[in-house]
């Protein structure tokens, strides 16, 4: 598993317009997400809660960002967990290694 420290912003258009959004997406990493894991370069897998509600957020969060050319999100229920798959071109590991940051950091 994947814990990531420091301070790399993500350069998503969701995060970066949208600071209301981020500090939701925060509290959702602070209260559900169960691990992080980096399965290839160009992938993550965040495993959350099982909960409805928070399958509900995370769907919200993070699939409706339009602007976000560079990461793809998938949500499904997997093992009861809520496990979001994120995807990012293998050029571009920062981006991937800043969400990983955000989430493992947030709430402490």
């Amino acid at each position: 598993m994947t814990r990531g420290r420091g301070g790399v912003a993500i350069s998503m258009t969701m995060l970066a317009t949208a600071p209301a959004r981020a500090r939701t997406l925060d509290d959702l990493f602070a209260d559900a997400l169960r691990d992080a894991e980096r399965m290839a370069p160009g992938l993550l897998l965040l495993a959350f809660d099982g909960s409805d509600e928070v399958e509900a957020d995370a769907r919200r969060l993070l699939t409706t960002d339009p602007g976000c050319a560079f990461v793809r999100f998938a949500v499904h229920r997997e093992d009861g967990e809520v496990v979001v798959e994120v995807r990012a071109p293998e050029s571009r590991p920062e981006i991937l290694e800043a969400l990983v940051v955000r989430a493992m950091s947030a709430g402490r």
